[in-house]
């Protein structure tokens, strides 16, 4: 499996970089609303085999939609497109006529999967439009970039010298070792994206997002590995061959994309929104 673990990055990241670095900002957004959707798919599915009703059309349509619609909208509207996001899968769970048994686990999970998506997709968006010029690429590699040094760094150094299990009911293969591992090379990424093309970043804000993705990406890790093995699976799907599913590959970039955004805005150094 780590064979196929290797062959499948080394053939997406060109098109993840290329689709970042040198094409339109919509073919990118294109891209994440594509990852959203399929990721959204699988975690249906794994609400699906606990038997919650989850209703996947509506709350795949709904998602589909209210995406775009943040990223037109910008962060003013957000509170706007949240709103849609609670409302509008109960009313199409009525319409629907699905079942009244387990009704509000069904919506519940589906409107989990909207808000979900929306904010943490959202944010993945604006991490390359929210910002003037060229910093908007430079933001959005800087945190891809950590996140994949720090999953690389806990992935290699985890299956090498794991010995002391992180989270053995949730996800059995973490380490504290591995923890470690990852840190590294979250903070090696950080060395890295300033030295090769990110100078202007400070240095404490890029110390300061450095340590939160150090705990938010195994954190969006764990989260995620809550509901497969609640689900009793062991990867959301097996869409991509030695990595599992597109949620198994989103959740620490998604679910960290949020915060990082947050980051960037609250220290206000590069302009305001485009």
């Amino acid at each position: 499996m780590r064979g196929a673990r290797e062959v499948t990055a080394f053939a997406l990241l060109p098109v993840v970089l290329l689709a970042i670095v040198f094409l339109p900002p919509w073919v990118y957004l294109a891209m994440v609303w594509v990852i959203a959707m399929f990721s959204a798919w699988e975690l249906l599915a794994l609400f699906r085999r606990l038997g919650q009703p989850a209703p996947q059309a509506p709350t795949l349509v709904t998602l589909g939609a209210l995406l775009p619609a943040l990223w037109l909208g910008g962060l003013p509207r957000a509170g706007a497109v949240l709103a849609l996001a609670l409302l509008v899968v109960p009313i199409a769970y009525l319409l629907g006529r699905y079942p009244i048994q387990g009704a509000a686990a069904g919506i519940a999970g589906a409107t989990f999967t909207v808000v979900y998506f929306v904010v943490t997709g959202g944010a993945m968006g604006f991490l390359r439009t929210l910002f003037p010029g060229t910093m908007g690429v430079k933001v959005l590699l800087f945190h891809c970039l950590l996140i994949w040094g720090g999953d690389s760094g806990a992935y290699y150094v985890g299956s090498r010298f794991g010995r002391h299990k992180l989270a053995p009911v949730v996800s059995p293969k973490k380490s504290w070792e591995g923890i470690a591992g990852g840190v590294l090379g979250t903070f090696f990424g950080l060395w890295f994206c300033r030295t090769l093309f990110f100078p202007e970043l400070p240095l404490p804000l890029g110390l300061a997002i450095a340590t939160a993705l150090s705990v938010l990406a195994p954190v969006g890790d764990l989260v995620e590995s809550l509901f497969k093995r609640d689900a009793g699976v062991k990867d959301s799907s097996d869409l991509l061959p030695g990595h599992g599913g597109f949620l198994d590959r989103s959740d620490s970039l998604f679910f960290a994309a949020p915060f990082v955004l947050a980051l960037f805005i609250l220290f206000g150094l590069f302009g305001a929104p485009v």
